[in-house]
């Protein structure tokens, strides 16, 4: 097997400023799951960017790097957590956290709809505005978190705890 012509290389920017990379890729998916998988932990950091950027391998200066991705990272509007990682090119999010998994989307069907979910309830609603999905999503959280106090021995609760745990 000969070497690879291009290269993918995952990473993160902290607030201080410090850049994690996560490695060299010789293909975009495996930087891609390399990624997902250091997010899905980035509530245990204070990230604010995640990118995924492509290298040509001997190619001098600027025209070598390609940014493929960039991700910020954002407060999620249900678990509030900043496991919320929003792509603002491609009009994407999705929130890496344990057992949420909120997202928004603009319509693959109609690119004057944006579509946002939450998995756990099998919420899924369309709206014409990026702040209209953001607060159905808040209203969701609100409702879990109101669910919460009032049933607490439910199934709501379970997931409240998981979502909401700490780690000590």
């Amino acid at each position: 097997m000969g070497s690879p012509n291009r290269v993918y290389v995952p990473s993160v920017l902290e607030a201080d400023g410090n850049a994690i990379g996560m490695g060299c890729f010789s293909t975009e998916q495996i930087a891609w799951e390399v990624m997902k998988t250091f997010l899905g932990k980035s509530e245990q950091m204070n990230l604010e960017q995640a990118t995924i950027v492509a290298w040509d391998v001997d190619v001098v200066g600027e025209e070598a790097m390609t940014v493929l991705t960039k991700l910020e990272g954002k407060i999620c509007p249900v678990c509030q957590r900043r496991t919320f990682w929003v792509d603002l090119e491609h009009l994407s999010a999705l929130c890496y956290g344990s057992q949420c998994s909120a997202w928004i989307e603009q319509s693959t069907v109609d690119p004057e709809i944006i579509d946002c979910g939450w998995p756990p309830l099998r919420f899924l609603k369309q709206v014409k505005e990026i702040e209209e999905a953001y607060n159905e999503l808040r209203t969701i959280g609100a409702d879990v978190l109101a669910s919460v106090e009032e049933h607490p021995e439910t199934a709501t609760q379970q997931l409240y705890e998981s979502t909401y745990q700490t780690n000590d």
